[in-house]
């Protein structure tokens, strides 16, 4: 595109160009003419093709003022903070005739700050120095240029506003006859109103001011925008006066606030994940030996008893461990192809015991089947969580309404909320409940804050529901004000019913097979001390390795006396992948068990490589988990 059309399409005012009285023309930043109009040309005494293309202050400015006028209007250009400055000096018209002119420069952005090209407008001062239409012309160039602007422009004398464009009266919702005549600071947020006081009385007395800051600005209807202001000194209509360039900010902030909100739920993730990987190993010593310890005594033995106890204790921390590893996207999932309707219809009783009678429950399912790649446990736990937290909020009863919906998700929506442009079924759930502020709306997702006080739960219900809502590759928005209820809505990617489909791998009994030689691989002694007593109580033969390494070295010594090989995932010197892929090396049909704290999927590539001839189990799990999985893979060798 040449830059003829490129000014053209950005400022669009061809039409200012043709009609104009005065001299309209277009500039680069060194002075090289883009456009001018048939003013223009009869002005300057040459036909238009002959003018377009030579250099402004050099062919056409008077040699007496030239230096001058190139320096002043170097200086304006190069200060970030001015967008429009006068200047009249001589020009040279046919070559040899002078006349002084009065010309406005309008320095041209784009949208990333970019100096596209100056609009020069202006007029001929006859030689009484009258200007008859002079300012009055050059006012209406300035108001169709303006108009178009992204940013909102407003011009006051000394605080009383006497111009606004159109982006201003759309922004703030009020119309032109409100905003002329009224004092700039009636429009400033109540927080702001000294600050632009201040540099508002420096900046007309000639002190020393900011021309470039922040401030909040009020909407009609009692909202606050955030809004970035560029403030300059202006001759209009004839006087001094002060312009102010204010851009929404809103766009900008909410991204920012999103950045941060997933990079502080990314580290807390991350630490949560750790802390659940490393208390997984715990669980799994405690719910072993456990379990060994009741299978080795009596069935009316007392102690029975107190070891069902510890075995309750170890599953509820079980459970706790999960909703981390669920919060920080590490829990397994295990999805298929669900309609969403169907689900929440199934849980509707359940909800509804959970919640009270005295809070109704109105479920409102979309006039067609949804169909979403879910884990249908998950969309459980996620419908629980949250209506636990509504019930909470309505303690005297309320009302609970739950909505499904189609959706497409456009550019717009997704360029403010961080997502991809597409169809998402939409669930929605709210509540007529006690609402939220906004300090605590901002920190409800994260894992142990509550409201509620130490002893009402552990606060990861809603921290859960971001992670079931993350890996579901969805998002949630939550919204809500005191005394006026919460309302979530969750926007989950759509699928086409006949998608391929993962199922659960079935339930198998436990099989006493003849001894094997196994190799354990963990890290953690008291992982592999376990692991070690319950396959040699089952009568297999242990060898055990501290690493990766090491399982490698067992294997390559005796590689056919090797039966099976136990490898723990995360491991220092050699990870459980990496030992397996030198281990098949040696002997390729060698069946694998891997174990880890985290969620199968998390290298999902690692295990697709592996699949055949392997099982994978998330800690902590049951020893007959493990001798099931040891026998599923010797019955698939026979």
């Amino acid at each position: 595109m040449n830059n003829s059309v490129s000014v053209l399409s950005y400022m669009s005012i061809d039409g200012v160009l043709r009609d104009s009285d005065e001299l309209v023309l277009f500039i680069s930043r060194t002075g090289t003419i883009i456009l001018i109009n048939n003013r223009g040309s009869k002005i300057l005494g040459s036909p238009t093709d002959e003018i377009i293309g030579k250099n402004w202050f050099e062919d056409f400015i008077s040699d007496s003022c030239r230096e001058h006028v190139f320096d002043e209007f170097r200086s304006n250009l190069n200060d970030s903070e001015t967008l429009v400055f006068n200047q009249d000096y001589m020009v040279l018209c046919s070559g040899e005739t002078e006349k002084q002119v009065s010309l406005n420069n309008r320095i041209v952005k784009d949208e990333d700050d970019i100096v596209m090209c100056i609009l020069v407008s202006g007029h001929v001062i006859d030689e009484s120095g009258e200007t008859p239409n002079g300012l009055i012309k050059n006012n209406e160039i300035y108001r169709s240029v303006v108009e178009d602007s992204n940013d909102a422009i407003i011009v006051h004398k000394d605080g009383i506003i006497v111009f606004v464009n159109d982006t201003g009266k759309r922004i703030t919702g009020y119309l032109e006859d409100e905003f002329y005549g009224s004092n700039v600071l009636d429009f400033i947020s109540t927080d702001y109103k000294p600050i632009v006081l201040k540099n508002m009385t420096d900046r007309m007395a000639g002190k020393d001011s900011p021309s470039l800051y922040d401030i909040e600005i009020l909407r009609k209807d009692g909202a606050i925008i955030p809004v970035e202001i560029s403030v300059s000194t202006i001759h209009y209509e004839g006087e001094q006066a002060q312009m102010a360039v204010l851009r929404d900010l809103s766009n900008r902030h909410s991204l920012e606030e999103q950045l941060r909100q997933v990079q502080k739920m990314d580290a807390i993730g991350q630490l949560a994940g750790g802390v659940a990987h490393d208390f997984n190993n715990i669980l799994q010593v405690i719910n072993g030996y456990t379990e060994l310890a009741q299978g080795s005594l009596e069935k009316d033995n007392p102690v029975q008893e107190m070891l069902r106890q510890v075995s309750q204790a170890g599953e509820r921390a079980n459970s706790l461990v999960r909703q981390l590893l669920t919060f920080s996207r590490n829990q397994q999932i295990v999805t298929r192809i669900l309609d969403l309707n169907e689900v929440i219809t199934e849980h509707i009783t359940m909800l509804q015991r959970v919640i009270g009678e005295d809070i109704v429950l109105e479920f409102l399912p979309s006039s067609e089947a949804i169909y979403i790649n879910g884990d249908q446990d998950m969309i459980g736990q996620l419908l629980l969580n949250i209506f636990l937290n509504a019930r909470d909020a309505m303690p005297e009863g309320g009302r609970i309404l739950l909505k499904t919906k189609r959706v497409f998700l456009d550019r717009e929506f997704c360029k403010t909320n961080s997502t991809e442009q597409g169809y998402y079924a939409m669930l929605s759930i709210s509540d007529t409940g006690c609402g939220m502020d906004k300090g605590t709306l901002s920190r409800i997702f994260e894992p142990f804050f509550s409201t509620k006080g130490i002893a009402a739960g552990t606060g990861l219900g809603l921290s859960t529901v971001y992670g079931i809502v993350t890996q579901h590759d969805g998002m949630i928005i939550a919204k809500s004000k005191p005394d006026n209820g919460s309302i979530f809505r969750i926007y989950l990617p759509v699928v086409k019913k006949d998608a391929i489909i993962e199922e659960l791998l079935p339930e198998h009994e436990i099989i006493v097979e003849t001894s094997k030689t196994i190799v354990i691989t963990e890290d953690d002694e008291n992982v592999r001390n376990l692991v070690s007593d319950i396959l040699s109580e089952a009568g297999h033969e242990v060898i055990t390795a501290t690493n990766g390494e090491e399982a490698v070295i067992l294997v390559s010594d005796s590689p056919d006396s090797v039966d099976l090989v136990v490898l723990d995932v995360i491991m220092p010197v050699l990870g459980g992948y990496e030992a397996a892929d030198r281990i098949r090396e040696i002997r390729p049909d060698i069946p694998l068990i891997f174990c880890s704290g985290y969620k199968k999927g998390q290298n999902q590539k690692d295990i697709d490589r592996h699949l055949e001839g392997s099982r994978f189990l998330s800690k902590p799990y049951s020893m007959a988990q493990l001798l099931n999985a040891i026998n599923e893979l010797f019955a698939e060798r026979k």
